[in-house]
């Protein structure tokens, strides 16, 4: 259940040091350190991301599964049109997480995801030819 009171306009509230709540991005910049550690707010805060974050996990998760069908595609004879499905399918997983028009905050988000998935596989993956491309893409799209 969507709890409204765990939220504010910067995003999830955890636990604080006392009784008060604050936003996550500052929990590391408390002063009582050791209170922070035994805390279990950021863990919670993880365990149950906002709406937000599932759809960036779910268009990440996408993305890798996606790219792994270009390996088969480069086995595969006559393969172009399978690559060139691997390719549409990858675009129309972005734009519909970006929308239409994209929405620079999603650009911004989807280039790093797909940056990261790209930036971790070896230089003669097949997978990321196609991921570098969708990124190059949409480095395009942010200078728009």
């Amino acid at each position: 259940m969507f709890d409204h009171r765990s939220y504010s306009q910067w995003g999830r509230m955890v636990e604080g040091l006392g009784d008060e709540e604050i936003p996550w991005w500052i929990a590391p910049y408390v002063r009582n350190f050791a209170e922070v550690a035994r805390s279990q707010a950021l863990v919670q805060a993880q365990s149950q991301p906002a709406p937000h974050e599932a759809a960036l996990a779910s268009l990440t998760l996408r993305l890798a599964q996606t790219a792994a069908i270009a390996r088969v595609a480069a086995r595969v004879k006559g393969n172009e049109g399978f690559s060139a499905g691997v390719s549409a399918t990858i675009a129309a997983d972005i734009e519909e997480y970006c929308g239409t028009p994209p929405r620079p905050h999603h650009v911004n988000q989807a280039g790093l995801a797909v940056s990261l998935i790209a930036a971790s596989l070896e230089a003669n993956d097949p997978a990321k030819a196609v991921l570098v491309a969708q990124a190059e893409r949409l480095q395009g799209l942010r200078g728009q």
